[in-house]
């Protein structure tokens, strides 16, 4: 540990991923939490008011509550309750759908710089304090996620990742935000001319907030001092300042805080950026089939040795790396296998035979990790039915 806590980049990746889960697991019996067997079910779910529901239900519920198991129902749009017993997979179902939402830009709370990676909205309206009683509640779902493994799509900005373990930002970290601003600053930082700058250039800087401009002073008095030669280092450190924490600070505080109820941060300083990146969502490298194979269940009358099974497992192998996360995501929700190896996925991938109809194209329930496939007679029906799935989410099914 004293590695770990010191130069934990000398540690292969895949062993800090399980040193992580081993903290979660002693977490989980040190703090009591309730197991399968006495699970917290709340009030069903609306699917159609999933995220305000989610709000509800969860951003003030015991934290010992949210560190265990917990089993959801579902109310469909008519309002009935929806059939089956949640296994784990349903409450999957509803973290990743919840986050998808909830990260979503066009709720305004989360922003993208031009790679579509998200960092807090900087603007004011995400400071009013019902915005950052939803940051909180996101912090603690995607807590939530990390403490279940549960695999999410959403790729964050590498500065605001860097927040999560206490990293400071500066000018480098600015880059991740605005290119174009950091290119800027780049290029007055190693201005070497005796020729003026800018004299327009102040001790100041304009945001925009809701389409109307709002001038911010970074010193006192700063729409009055011009920016020179001699004090150019000064202005360069306030700037990135200003767009790196301060715009985000309180976001990224009752982001954490929700975070913190689940997750111990110092876990997380295992890991740089990038790694907490991968942490989150997983590896983008090529799939393992035969991981994959060793860790499916079969059912509907198929077994791994059914002539149609090894069909499928062959069209697989000829899949090309794209197509292998398409079906993965088709299946599972994520495009990527788990960190640790299919094992690790919860439920367990299943294969089930659906029918004997030639013309049915395959279809998955996401929330149990099953593909259900038509007994086809040919594999290049098979191959061209799976394809029209999972590139065109042609056979989605949550049943």
């Amino acid at each position: 540990m004293t590695i770990l806590r010191h130069i934990p980049f000398t540690v292969p990746f895949d062993d800090r991923v399980f040193l992580f889960r081993q903290c979660v697991k002693e977490d989980r019996l040190t703090t009591g939490a309730p197991q399968q067997s006495s699970a917290f079910y709340p009030r069903p779910i609306r699917r159609d008011h999933l995220s305000d529901d989610g709000f509800d239900y969860f951003c003030s519920a015991e934290t010992a509550a949210l560190k265990g198991r917990i089993r959801v129902t579902f109310l469909d749009r008519d309002g009935h309750q929806e059939q089956g017993l949640d296994g784990g997979g349903l409450w999957k179902e509803f973290v990743v759908t919840l986050l998808e939402e909830s990260f979503d830009p066009e709720r305004g709370l989360w922003a993208k710089n031009e790679e579509q990676e998200l960092y807090p909205y900087p603007q004011k309206f995400a400071r009013e304090a019902r915005q950052l009683k939803w940051y909180k509640f996101i912090g603690r779902m995607l807590g939530k996620a990390l403490y279940d493994n549960i695999l999410i799509e959403t790729v964050f900005a590498k500065f605001f990742l860097a927040k999560w373990v206490g990293e400071s930002g500066g000018l480098d970290s600015l880059a991740s935000l605005d290119p174009y601003f950091h290119r800027a600053l780049v290029a007055l930082k190693q201005w070497e001319s005796d020729d003026c700058l800018d004299p327009d250039t102040r001790f100041d800087i304009v945001d925009i907030d809701l389409g109307q401009p709002d001038t911010i002073e970074l010193i006192p008095n700063g729409s009055n001092i011009p920016v020179t030669k001699d004090n150019r280092i000064r202005y360069i450190e306030l700037v990135c300042k200003h767009r790196l924490d301060d715009q985000i600070a309180e976001q990224t505080q009752a982001f954490l805080a929700g975070m913190r109820d689940l997750i111990e941060l110092k876990w997380l300083k295992m890991f740089d950026s990038s790694e907490l990146q991968q942490l989150l969502g997983g590896v983008d490298k090529d799939v393992d089939v035969d991981d994959w194979m060793r860790n499916t269940s079969y059912e509907g009358g198929f077994s791994i040795n059914d002539p149609c099974v090894k069909t499928f497992w062959t069209i697989v192998r000829s899949l090309d790396h794209q197509q292998k996360r398409l079906l993965l995501r088709f299946v599972t929700s994520c495009s990527r296998p788990p960190l640790l190896g299919f094992v690790e996925l919860k439920p367990k991938f299943a294969i089930r035979c659906s029918s004997d109809d030639q013309s049915r194209l395959p279809t998955a329930a996401t929330c149990f990790s099953t593909l259900k496939l038509p007994r086809y007679k040919s594999a290049d029906v098979m191959r061209d039915k799976l394809l029209q799935s999972i590139t065109a989410n042609a056979g989605f099914d949550l049943s």
